[in-house]
């Protein structure tokens, strides 16, 4: 039962620490970049405060994670410029199906759950993608497709992580993985800037959007947490699955907080789109053997 807990705690941080690239005005490498520094601050914190883990050769696959999430990270942030919060989140949920079938397969746990209500259970919350995707004016068409795109790329990426993220909780723990994974996140953005030249550019950005990079670090900081702590109990395919619950809570904060969406208008996808996301979870508590 714990693990079901924290995986539910867990999805109301992946829920938020979005919220704030909705408030900076901010090219998405930069707020990326300042993000990064959030989660490794953060994450330091916390492995100096509790330094019981071995470590061993596992956490390497931290590293890799950590190139992935950057790269779907970036994809994220542009599909949210584009078509908005609530509408991203939900085509990146692509991330459920995707991370419930590799852990199925890869990290064989289709000897602990029911692999098909499982599987229908994560693409059930996927599915609610479509009905809010009719939220769009037909006028940005070709934006809303460049968006769909970007939120795409960006769930097959984390889809892929969260395999990582399971393969090294299970091997070494949450505290020295979430340092290997944050910092590989950090040095990965910041060898792009210095590519790229951008780095050049942090000197004029604002303090705003600066601390709302680093704040957006720090609630992903408890996202990651909550989901590792989360895989100690139960498996990848469950508990990713239900932190994909934070579907719902970013439809939420997207129509009711950012009136992405008119809700008189668009009332039944908003309703079905809930329905789907909930349905999914609920299925759940069918899934386990």
């Amino acid at each position: 039962m714990i693990g079901y807990v924290l995986a539910g705690i867990s999805s109301l941080f992946f829920s938020l620490y979005v919220v704030p690239r909705k408030l900076a005005k901010q090219k998405p490498t930069l707020f990326t970049f300042f993000m990064t520094i959030g989660f490794s601050l953060g994450s330091l914190f916390l492995f100096f405060v509790n330094t019981k883990e071995k470590l061993n050769l596992y956490l390497l696959y931290s590293i890799p994670a950590g190139i992935i999430w950057v790269i779907s990270f970036l994809f994220f942030v542009k599909s949210i410029d584009l078509i908005g919060l609530s509408r991203s989140n939900q085509w990146k949920n692509l991330q459920g199906p995707v991370g419930v079938l590799l852990s199925l397969i890869i990290l064989s746990e289709y000897g602990k759950v029911n692999s098909f209500v499982t599987l229908v259970a994560g693409t059930s919350i996927f599915i609610s993608a479509f009905f809010l995707s009719k939220t769009s004016s037909e006028k940005t068409k070709a934006t809303n497709q460049k968006g769909i795109y970007f939120g795409l790329l960006s769930g097959l990426g984390f889809g892929v992580v969260t395999v990582f993220n399971k393969l090294v909780t299970n091997q070494v723990g949450v505290y020295s993985q979430q340092v290997v994974w944050s910092l590989s996140m950090f040095v990965s953005m910041l060898i792009f800037l210095s590519y790229t030249k951008e780095i050049k550019q942090l000197k004029t950005t604002s303090l705003r959007n600066n601390i709302l990079g680093l704040f957006s670090g720090f609630i992903y900081l408890g996202a990651s947490f909550f989901m590792l702590e989360s895989y100690k109990f139960i498996t990848a395919s469950v508990g990713f699955s239900i932190i994909q619950l934070s579907s719902v809570w970013t439809i939420l904060i997207g129509v009711l907080i950012f009136k992405e969406i008119n809700v008189k208008k668009y009332y039944k996808e908003i309703l079905f789109g809930l329905f789907f996301a909930l349905l999914g979870v609920v299925l759940l508590t069918l899934s386990k053997r």
